[in-house]
């Protein structure tokens, strides 16, 4: 359980703010109505620990779908939902005190925790990589875009597993051009190529710099529509690539931005 919590509370303080809002439920509203509110709050509590916040749900979730994407939907209803009430009872209430408290614990969130809208740990502004990013994924997406002449497409990129995700939150007009179905079925089944089969040469190149048959990564990267290979520059891919038309265009810190020419 502490490492299912530990995975989906990140760098914030989601959680902490669930607790105190489960506190300030659990004083406030049993002098209101003789403990009901409370005991229904921690009943709440309960259920979420048998149900949500535990590796059990965790696996149960996982069966059905992706447990790494969707699972913190699930968790994030109790607690932005009771959160949320806790917190529009303190500032809408009468109380200055409950008020005070709320301020509080609302500030400690917003300072503590990284890139909560309009502020964090560095500015006061609104900062441009609002989702805490990998640097690196913010320079990545902006030479793929300063690259693409198309302004009735949208460019296609095939990037590995880890920056993928991110570069699509950062940069949402770069179309992915690995399906994550692809890469799980890679993560589970290795490099078999009976299935996903465009898209496996394409993962074997820009997870770890496979050079194999070039004439086939040609037609997987043709038939996936791909515009742009963003593969990490030790793989040392220049001279394979420049066999099938696929140039360098643009470079990171430690990734190569290939360009699919015609």
């Amino acid at each position: 359980m502490a490492d299912v919590l530990r995975q989906y509370n990140g760098d914030s303080l989601y959680l902490a703010a669930f607790a105190a809002s489960l506190v300030l439920v659990w004083f406030v509203d049993t002098k209101r109505s003789q403990g009901k509110t409370g005991k229904k709050a921690l009943t709440a509590v309960l259920f979420a620990i048998i149900f949500i916040f535990n590796e059990f749900a965790y696996r149960i979730v996982g069966k059905l779908t992706d447990a790494t994407t969707y699972y913190r939907f699930f968790w994030m209803l109790p607690v932005l939902f009771v959160t949320a009430y806790v917190m529009t009872q303190a500032f809408t209430g009468r109380n200055r005190g409950q008020a005070v408290i709320a301020a509080a614990v609302l500030a400690v969130c917003l300072v503590t925790g990284a890139n909560f809208f309009f502020l964090n740990r560095a500015n006061f502004n609104r900062p441009k990589n609002i989702y805490g990013l990998d640097p690196e994924v913010l320079t990545i997406a902006d030479e793929i875009m300063a690259d693409w002449d198309s302004s009735s497409e949208q460019p296609v990129a095939a990037f590995n597993m880890y920056l993928e995700y991110q570069v699509r939150t950062y940069e949402p007009r770069i179309l992915w051009g690995i399906s994550r179905n692809a890469y799980l079925y890679q993560a589970k089944n290795g490099y078999d190529y009976k299935k996903y089969v465009r898209q496996q040469h394409i993962i074997a190149a820009v997870n770890e710099g496979i050079q194999n048959d070039s004439r086939a990564l040609r037609r997987s990267i043709l038939k996936s529509g791909v515009d742009y290979l963003v593969i990490q520059t030790e793989f040392d891919m220049d001279s394979y690539l420049a066999q099938i038309s696929v140039l360098p265009v643009a470079q990171s810190e430690n990734y190569t931005i290939y360009r699919v020419r015609e």
